[in-house]
């Protein structure tokens, strides 16, 4: 799992569910006896193993921040306005969701303007993310 976390984001995510899945059965018990330390004990050891291994991965790869990044790679990123990234990042959330229900086209890479900049709140685009959240 340490691993998984180190190597790709998405290694990251199943920390997350494990400490959920004991959540659940935490929920699922609703008794207080030695076994409630146990697991409490496990999640904080899940919460501390995932954050050493989050910041091992940000640590190896100098931060967030990719150096080379071009305008073209990611439109997004390189916008100068936040109004335009924050409307755009929510179209695609709205798109993801989309890909979630119906995916009908997928794509591995999301780069080269494939999603065009949102300019405006009138964009009929972000109906989409209002639908999603």
């Amino acid at each position: 799992i340490v691993l998984a976390g180190v190597c790709k984001e998405t290694g990251f995510t199943f920390f997350g569910l494990l400490v959920g899945w004991e959540a659940l059965c935490f929920c699922r018990s609703r008794t207080l006896n030695s076994g409630t330390l146990q697991r409490s004990l496990r999640v904080l050891v899940l919460l501390l193993v995932g954050a050493a291994a989050c910041a091992a991965r940000v640590r190896y790869t100098s931060g967030t921040q990719i150096a080379r990044m071009d305008p073209y790679s990611n439109p997004i990123a390189a916008s100068e306005d936040s109004y335009v990234r924050i409307l755009s990042y929510s179209l695609v959330h709205g798109i993801y969701m989309k890909l979630l229900v119906w995916p009908l086209f997928l794509c591995y890479d999301y780069s080269m303007d494939a999603v065009p900049l949102v300019q405006s709140l009138t964009d009929a685009r972000l109906l989409l993310p209002m639908a999603a959240y």
